[in-house]
């Protein structure tokens, strides 16, 4: 072999051995720009579960006060009937 030809396959090779590592990063970065958009949704629904709760655990709080206004509500309409029966008791 003339040096003409080594230098030909080794160009050959040289061009082989770049075009592999030029695909290879191109792969790697795409792989880690998906992975950074799974990253990325994975926080966004994280953060739409805490809202979630938040609001919630904010309407069970409202429930909850709304069901202690409603039982003295109630308290006081049973004192009031017993008010009422005990004065229709005395007066029969």
């Amino acid at each position: 072999m003339d040096p003409k030809d080594i230098f030909a396959v080794f160009g050959m090779a040289f061009t082989l051995v770049v075009l592999v590592l030029v695909t290879i990063v191109i792969v790697v970065v795409i792989w880690q720009s998906f992975a950074t958009r799974r990253a990325r949704m994975s926080v966004e629904r994280e953060e739409a579960y805490r809202r979630l709760a938040e609001q919630a655990t904010s309407a069970q709080q409202k429930s909850a006060d709304e069901q202690q206004k409603a039982a003295k509500v109630l308290e006081e309409i049973n004192h009031r009937l017993a008010a009422i029966e005990k004065i229709l008791r005395d007066v029969e």
